[in-house]
């Protein structure tokens, strides 16, 4: 069955949470990412925080993939502890380099099947992510910086606002949301959220989107030995 694959994720999220056989959070993003996607998901507010989501689908073909992913399932705590860790981490060290104090917070993971497809969710609100300058906002790090995703990045706006400047063009024609493709190199990355009444025109690149995400779920179970024998040997925050 084809089905259309998120754009997300943190491989370093993937790693810990899968390498640690552990349930996967509930992203808040929902409404920007349709549900049986892949992608790691920015969802801005107002006030420059930010509810942060990764979603991973999987293509559970037999009882070997139903049995792993409900491993996964059982055990949230370790996962949603480990990925606090990480993402508090990345946190910490983007405060020190913009001069802003950041939190992470309400940590959270779901794992759901439907159709023969296993969505692993993980979501964190994050404190002043953007940097608010008058009534735009500005997403620069840690994005700028060494960021690399397998799968699809999704920067949303709050409601009233439109992406109105990016440094890397993006893949997509829409404006409350911004998509860039995987693999996209994101070095320098900045991207300008401001009210829709005066936010100026998006610059975006000619890229068939449909072609670029339409593809089957990752299998399961040669995944999990993948990123169980790389467990923190690869990732997208490569400083940690």
């Amino acid at each position: 069955m084809i089905r259309r694959r998120t754009h997300s994720l943190v491989l370093v999220t993937a790693v810990l949470l899968l390498a640690a056989g552990v349930v996967p959070p509930v992203a808040a993003a929902d409404d920007a990412v349709a549900d049986d996607r892949s992608a790691f998901v920015v969802e801005l507010e107002s006030n420059g925080d930010a509810t942060v989501s990764l979603a991973l689908t999987y293509d559970l073909d037999d009882g070997t993939d139903e049995e792993a992913f409900e491993q996964l399932r059982a055990n949230s705590t370790d996962v949603v502890d480990r990925f606090d860790e990480r993402l508090s981490r990345i946190a910490n060290r983007t405060a020190s380099e913009t001069d802003r104090e950041m939190t992470v917070s309400d940590v959270n993971a779901a794992v759901t099947t439907t159709d023969g497809v296993g969505v692993i969710r993980l979501s964190a609100s994050w404190s002043n992510l953007a940097a608010v300058d008058g009534d735009r906002l500005v997403v620069s790090e840690p994005f700028a910086s060494e960021f690399q995703t397998d799968r699809p990045f999704v920067l949303a706006t709050p409601d009233g606002y439109v992406v109105s400047e990016t440094a890397i063009p993006t893949d997509g024609d829409g404006t409350s949301t911004a998509e860039w493709d995987t693999g996209t190199d994101l070095s320098g990355f900045s991207a300008t959220v401001s009210p829709s009444d005066e936010a100026a025109d998006v610059d975006t690149a000619e890229t068939d989107a449909d072609t670029a995400s339409e593809a089957l779920p990752t299998p399961l179970v040669p995944t999990l030995t993948a990123v169980l024998v790389s467990l923190f040997g690869y990732g997208i925050w490569q400083r940690l």
